[in-house]
């Protein structure tokens, strides 16, 4: 758990320091625990280092509603900063894409920061497109889709 807790503070602590409130900081130990408990939490390794986790939820009802099964969701991906610009986040992303794939799920979806526009172009650059705004625990958040491409013919 320390390894998943310290990646998602490195990545809130690079995000703050640019104007935007990601993450609580410390992360909660108590929901990072249960999360990785239920087997939600991924880790990616590099020539053995961890480097990268993601959230992979199979239902996402405070962000999307209820909603058939029909898709994967992405959540709390981070990867270490010294390992920035290596193309790690877009292959999680493909991962959770033939995750979403295996698992008969037509979409991919995640949530951003509303107002963090290099986050939300980096998604758009993966395919993602832009289904909405909503306000989560106080927070604006924009919500982002995109067909599983494994799917595609």
């Amino acid at each position: 758990m320390a390894v998943v807790a310290a990646l998602l503070d490195e990545a809130t602590a690079w995000v703050g320091e640019r104007g935007y409130e990601q993450w609580p900081l410390p992360f909660p130990h108590r929901e990072l625990a249960a999360a990785i408990d239920r087997g939600e939490v991924y880790l990616a390794e590099l020539d053995g280092d961890v480097v990268a986790t993601v959230t992979l939820l199979w239902d996402d009802p405070t962000y999307w509603g209820e909603r058939p099964a029909d898709a994967a969701y992405v959540h709390k991906l981070a990867v270490r900063r010294a390992c920035a610009g290596q193309r790690i986040g877009s292959a999680i992303v493909e991962w959770a894409d033939a995750a979403a794939a295996a698992s008969g799920r037509r979409f991919l979806r995640l949530d951003c920061l509303r107002g963090n526009p290099g986050i939300r172009t980096y998604y758009e650059n993966l395919g993602f497109e832009h289904r909405g705004d909503l306000v989560v625990s106080g927070r604006d958040m924009s919500i982002y889709e995109r067909p599983v491409r494994s799917h595609r013919d």
